[in-house]
């Protein structure tokens, strides 16, 4: 397994627990201190299910990407090997 797969396995750990946490107690944990009046300026519900729905898109093209990079580095050992057996190094 690659670096490149373990990366993205934690990563997507990452955005897939963000995408479960409650994104209205991430706002005002983190965003509504920015505003004077941060009831007026809280996100939408709609808003809040498409952040959530991002997240789990994140993970979901991260893994994907982690999944290319393992399959490219997989080629290249088998090349390699190839390389090897045939020139007889």
């Amino acid at each position: 397994m690659s670096g490149g797969l373990i990366f993205a396995i934690i990563m997507a750990v990452v955005f897939v627990g963000l995408g479960l946490a409650d994104q209205r107690k991430m706002w005002w944990r983190f965003r509504a201190r920015w505003y004077r009046n941060p009831e007026a300026n809280e996100p939408s519900d709609a808003a809040f299910r498409g952040l959530r729905m991002l997240f789990f898109l994140g993970a979901a093209m991260v893994l994907f990407a982690g999944c290319q990079i393992q399959d490219a580095q997989n080629d290249m050992d088998r090349i390699e090997q190839e390389m090897d057996s045939r020139y007889g190094s």
